[in-house]
């Protein structure tokens, strides 16, 4: 149950979710529940604290407290609520099932915290069991109704529900101040138990171990503990005595305890109803006809229901129950009975893995057995993956099942399920592909290569290249070489012949381009030129080739004239770079032209051409001609210049002059090829691949729908459904070019909606369903299991058909199958005469059908008749099979009754039996049970007179009656009247109490004769007491009535007599000095026995003076009242109290003149203590300038008068004057009181 606060001021609504997919989430910590422990005297009241750990984040709780409700009974609502349950929330108690054992509680609201330990409520109970009895308290699962849930919120903000907590159950006591003796018996059942009875008994309130006697039998023993039980068992029929005994010689005794010969606790028979589900507590379990003991019963279910009525309880899952039957004295019988269910039970196995990861192909056999079938079609239901159930017999072959985890449930006729199954189909094989690749020699070579080997073997596997690969077809091997690959991004797939396959995807590398770097220094009017090359990029050792020829293998060249030079460098993978280089002619000026800027893109002319002049003077005459020796600039820099080749004459102020050529290209074009591969479904992706020649790398791609400036995608390749679309390919210059692609898709897979043909009869699968006019080439799936235009095995309701052609699927089209309705049985023509006597036969039914086809129905009954009507009948049920035109069948069952059998009975209240009052006026009245509902008729004998229904004026005798109903049933009863015999009786001698003061009690021994046996006994004619209670009394006389069920008694007279009270004194209070003893005290003690102790309260601050504390001193520190309680060998106590009353006197004194000069008089300055003074804390003496002379702490004064002051300071004499003293002084009642004042020194120390 999840509870939100929207519901607070409506109603409480039960969500049932069932989840097919899981979702995991991390838990919160368990709810821990503590219950505090109490004890109490029944007629009580006790009090339980609930506290809680790990309360993180809660919005609700609901829980059941369960008890034992025949020794406790909770108080609603609780006393007391944290204060944080009642901010913006519910919080109710509900004690509607006290009485059975348990209360429901719950709470809801914003989420909330409380720390652990505090306390979340407080239950209060009244002790109605009686003591040596105790029942846990604790929160209860078992119990059906709410059941246990605590929700709260993650992090993340969502519900987390739970049912388990941990609960640590609280205990209460019920216990005695005095000790008692109680028993629970079992009376002997002569006719079925011979041995005898049973007597159970214990010991509470006293000191243990206990020992006992039961007389007479002579049973005794010890029992070790409070409240522990014991059994006589096969004891016989008779009076008997308890006597249990406290380790302090303290008795309770129990008497007369009556094991009689009665009927054992029976019960005539259970009620079951089994649950309809194994995940279901809809069981019922009723006891039926307890009798036996002494009504009334309580029951102890072991779920721990309990309480006087519940003979029965529901809400029962699968398990086995007990209950405890106790009677009036507490004679116990426990039953126990199993409730079970043929539990809904699925397997599967798996019968044919899945090829590959790739392809739905694997089987399954699903078998079922147990829960309650179908009876008519296919028995059971399953679902895969939460999908539409499916009807289906067992075994069931479930086809086209993938490879990895599915789900699986199976239910019943009744909705029983099994739980949601989790299997895993494996698979044969996986497709892999390992790779052997050799990179490119050269930067911008295509003469890298690649192996693949697809495993595992297969001359079958079928290659298809899907990145940057131009198609080179399908290819048939397990081996795949390419070579004359280029440099870049590279994919591709293999797929075997079932269309398992694997994806490769991998990288050609090439090294750095081969750069030379030269370093040029052009000769000029004066000096010679020099060329110096510094390569990089390639593999490994250069190797220079010049021309003209150089000798070795230099990379510079110094002492250059002029002239054209031309080298190759070659790397270790001969890859080569070639550089020309024209010198100038010594003698002329050091010109070098240089493009400053390229041409940008193919047909561009936005080149930019410089030169720099690095020798000569200027000012110099600069003409640029192109190939066709136009000119066509005179400045140092040309702009917006042509692909082609151009020269540059410099000449300076002294006509030295020197002419270059440079060469602007034009960059190459982009060029690419594209790959397109239409839609293979409809409304599913085709692909269009863009192959750059010379690799991707640099290049940017923009794909939009033609006709729209939105892109699509930026990479080379686009998935995409079918439609035309343009791709501009962008260089790394910005450089564009465009294309236009159109990928295509095959028409949609379309067929005519099915045709459906009814079910025959209800509940059947004989539905048809067919597809006229079916396309060819498709294959048809139905949600049947059928394949093919035509489908079979429909239960009434919605289906589904879909086709597929190759691995191109249709939409999924629904349609409904239809029904005759339901044949039955028409209930308002239904004429049903019931038997009119109980155990006559003229009953009779008459039926009709209704539904079906409405044509040709048929009635068989199960005894063999056939017709709508069955006559002369008696109470029973009565099954019918109705049937139609189509053969379909129905069962239905109707059930008779009769009126219970007419029976009479005695009737006690209006009976009245002879007694010693009236010996000729008795009555005689029946009452009836059964029969059929109205007035009954009474006829009695010839000769007696009748009142009503009564016979009346009766003297001893046997009257009768027959009573018919106004259906002629009939019943004849008797009842004999008889004279009493004389009411005789007798009690049992009571004990004297042990102690004056103390209790005993009243029984009676035996009483017979009077009337009836509901003998009842009264004391001083006040309450009246069953026959075997023992009243508890006081000494002293009683007058006894022995009373019969007529209210007839015989008299006697009790005297009961008792020792001799206990006499204390302890003589009048007392008053005394702080630190001074009391006076001595003598106590007189007068005492009937022996004495046992004496016990002084407090015992702190007593000297006893003799040995046994009789004559004692009390020194308290304060007023203090001492009680003192004196035993005797029996038990009995007396008590006196005495108050020392301690005056406040303060024994501190300090001299106001002293005359430390050494002659023996007055020469020290202290304080000087009395009685009551446990130390002086601090006594100091200061000058009067402030300046302390002396000092000293923690001591008590020496009574010569040798550790005060000698009036000096540092060995020094001090001046006469006056001196001003501090003191703190510590008594011994733990008062601290401070003394200051002011002392004169009268004359220095004499030297």
């Amino acid at each position: 149950m999840i509870f939100r606060k929207s519901t607070f001021n409506t109603a409480f609504y039960i969500f049932f979710i069932v989840l097919l997919q899981y979702q995991v989430k991390a838990q919160p910590k368990l709810l821990v529940i503590n219950i505090s422990n109490g004890m109490g005297v029944k007629g009580s009241k006790v009090c339980l604290d609930v506290t809680m750990e790990n309360f993180e984040n809660l919005t609700s709780i609901q829980m059941n407290m369960s008890y034992d409700a025949t020794l406790v009974l909770p108080e609603c609502p609780a006393t007391f609520v944290h204060p944080a349950l009642q901010i913006n929330s519910l919080t109710e108690f509900s004690c509607n099932n006290k009485d059975k054992g348990y209360i429901f509680y719950l709470w809801g609201g914003d989420k909330t915290s409380i720390p652990d330990g505090e306390v979340i409520f407080t239950i209060c109970f009244d002790i109605i069991g009686e003591a040596g009895n105790k029942t846990p308290v604790f929160f209860n699962g078992q119990i059906i109704d709410n059941g246990i849930e605590i929700c709260g919120e993650d992090s993340n903000g969502s519900t987390i529900c739970t049912e388990e907590i941990i609960s640590n159950p609280g205990t209460i006591m019920i216990t005695s101040n005095t000790l008692q003796a109680y028993y629970h018996k079992c009376d002997a059942d002569s006719d079925n138990i011979p041995n005898g009875g049973s007597l159970t008994f214990y010991g509470t309130g006293g000191l243990p171990p206990y020992s006992y006697t039961v007389m007479p039998g002579g049973y005794t023993g010890t029992l070790s503990v409070d409240g522990e039980r014991f059994t006589i068992n096969n004891i016989p029929t008779g009076i008997y005595t308890l006597v249990i005994t406290d380790a302090n010689a303290l008795s309770s005794t129990v008497t007369p305890i009556s094991i009689s010969d009665n009927i054992a606790i029976t019960i005539d028979s259970f009620a079951i109803r089994n649950p309809t589900c194994a995940d279901r507590s809809n069981g019922y379990i009723n006891i039926k006809g307890v009798s036996g003991g002494i009504s009334p019963y309580q029951f102890k279910w072991s779920n721990f229901i309990s309480g006087i009525q519940l003979d029965s309880i529901g809400g029962l899952s699968s398990n086995t129950y007990s209950v405890t039957i106790s009677d009036f004295n507490g004679c116990e019988k426990i039953v126990s009975h199993t409730l079970s269910v043929d539990t809904l039970r699925m397997n599967l196995q798996i019968t044919r893995d899945a090829s590959c990861t790739q392809i739905k192909d694997g089987s399954a056999v699903i078998t079922a057995v147990g829960g309650t079938p179908w009876t008519i079609g296919r028995p059971y239901e399953f679902s895969l993956n939460g999908n539409n159930w499916i009807r289906f017999t067992p075994p069931h072959t479930i086809n086209n099942l993938g490879s990895g985890n599915f789900t699986l449930t199976v239910k019943d006729s009744i909705f029983c399920d099994t739980d949601v199954t989790v299997y895993n189909m494996p698979f044969n094989r996986t497709v892999e592909m390992s790779l052997d690749i050799t990179d490119a020699k050269c930067n911008g070579s295509d003469d890298g290569q690649i192996e693949i080997t697809a495993s595992p073997y297969s001359v079958d596997y079928t290659f298809l290249p899907l990145i940057n690969f131009p198609n080179l077809g399908i290819i048939k091997t397990d081996t795949f070489k390419v070579a004359g690959i280029p440099a870049g991004n590279y994919a591709y797939r293999v797929l075997d012949a079932a269309g398992c396959k694997d994806t490769l995807f991998f990288t050609i590398n090439e090294p750095d381009s081969l750069k030379i770097n030269p370093t040029i220094v052009q000769p000029d009017c004066a000096t010679t030129g020099s060329i110096t090359l510094n390569p990089t990029g390639g593999t490994g050792i250069y190797t220079y080739k010049w021309d003209p020829v150089q000798a070795g293998n230099p990379n510079v060249l110094t002492g250059l004239n002029g002239g054209t030079y031309t080298v190759t460098v070659t790397d270790d993978n001969d890859c080569t770079a070639t550089f020309t280089q024209l010198l100038n002619q010594q003698g002329s000026l050091n010109i070098t032209p240089e493009v400053i800027k390229q041409i940008s893109c193919a047909g561009a002319n936005d080149a930019t051409l410089r030169v720099d002049i690095l020798s000569g003077n200027g000012p110099f005459d600069i003409i640029w001609r192109d190939t066709n020796g136009v000119q066509v600039g005179n400045s140092q820099t040309i702009l917006n210049v042509r692909p082609g080749t151009y020269s540059v004459q410099v000449t300076d102020n002294t006509l030295c002059s020197n002419t270059r050529q440079i060469t602007i290209d034009e960059p190459l074009p982009i060029t690419f090829t594209s790959i397109v591969s239409n839609a293979p479904c409809f409304d599913t992706n085709g692909q269009a691949i863009i192959n750059i020649f010379g690799g991707s790398t640099g290049y940017t791609f923009e794909w939009v729908v033609k006709g729209s400036s939105t892109i699509i995608d930026t990479g080379n390749t686009l998935n995409s459904k079918a439609g035309e679309y343009v791709v501009t390919v962008i260089n790394q210059f910005n450089c564009k070019k465009d294309t236009n692609l159109v990928i295509t898709e095959p028409a949609k897979i379309t067929f005519p909606v099915p045709q459906t043909r009814n079910v025959t009869c209800l509940g059947l699968s004989t539905g048809q369903a067919v597809i006229l006019n079916a396309p060819g080439g498709l294959t048809y799936n139905w949600s049947s299991g059928s394949i093919g235009p035509f489908a079979i095995n429909y239960a009434a309701g919605p289906g589904w058909v879909f086709a597929t052609e190759g691995t191109c699927k249709s939409d999924t089209v629904f349609f409904t199958v239809g029904t005759f309705p339901a044949l039955s049985i028409d209930n308002a023509k239904t004429i049903i005469s019931n038997p009119t006597c109980f155990g006559e036969n003229n009953g009779a039914v008459t039926i009709e059908a209704q539904g079906g086809t409405g044509l040709g129905y048929t009635y068989v009954w199960a005894n063999g008749v056939t017709g709508a009507t069955l006559n002369n009948i008696q109470a029973d049920a009565y099954i019918v099979t109705i049937g139609d035109s189509n053969n379909c069948t129905q069962v239905d069952t109707f059930f008779l009754t009769q009126p219970d059998k007419l029976e009479a009975s005695i009737d006690r209240i209006k009976t009245v039996e002879l007694d010693c009052n009236n010996q000729d006026a008795g009555k005689v009245g029946f009452f009836t049970s059964g029969g059929n509902p109205g007035k009954k008729t009474f006829t009695w004998q010839s000769g007696v007179i009748v009142d009503g229904d009564v016979a009346v004026g009766l003297s001893p005798g046997t009257y009768c009656a027959t009573i018919s109903d106004n259906f002629g049933c009939k019943d004849t009863a008797c009842y004999t009247l008889t004279a009493p015999a004389a009411l005789r009786g007798e009690l049992n001698t009571p004990d004297e109490p042990l102690c004056n003061g103390g209790t005993t009690c009243i029984s009676v021994k035996f009483v017979t004769g009077g009337t009836g046996n509901k003998y009842t006994f009264q004391i001083n004619n006040g309450t009246r007491y069953h026959r075997d209670s023992c009243v508890t009394v006081f000494a002293g006389q009683y007058f006894i009535n022995l009373i019969d069920s007529a209210g007839c008694s015989i008299d006697t007279i009790i005297t009961i007599g008792q020792p001799g009270a206990i006499s204390v004194d302890l003589g009048p209070d007392r008053e005394i000095q702080l630190g001074l003893p009391s006076p001595v005290i003598n106590v007189s003690i007068d005492s009937p026995v022996g004495l046992d102790t004496l016990v002084w309260t407090p015992f702190t601050s007593i000297n006893c003076l003799t040995t046994d504390c009789v004559t004692v001193e009390i020194n308290p520190a304060e007023t203090t009242t001492y009680l003192l309680t004196v035993t005797d060998r029996n038990g009995c106590t007396g008590t006196d109290d005495i108050t020392i009353e301690v005056k406040d006197v303060r024994n501190v004194y300090f001299a106001n003149i002293f005359t430390p000069n050494r002659d023996g008089n007055n020469d020290y300055f202290q304080a000087v203590t009395g009685p009551g003074v446990e130390k002086i804390l601090s006594f100091a003496i200061f000058d009067r300038w402030g300046n302390r002379v002396f000092e000293k702490a923690d001591f008590l004064p020496d009574p010569a008068g040798t550790d005060g002051w000698d009036g000096t300071f540092d060995g020094r004499r001090l001046d006469p004057g006056v001196y001003v003293y501090y003191a703190k002084a510590l008594f011994i009642d733990g008062k601290e009181i401070e003394y200051s004042g002011s002392v004169t020194l009268a004359d220095k120390v004499k030297n």
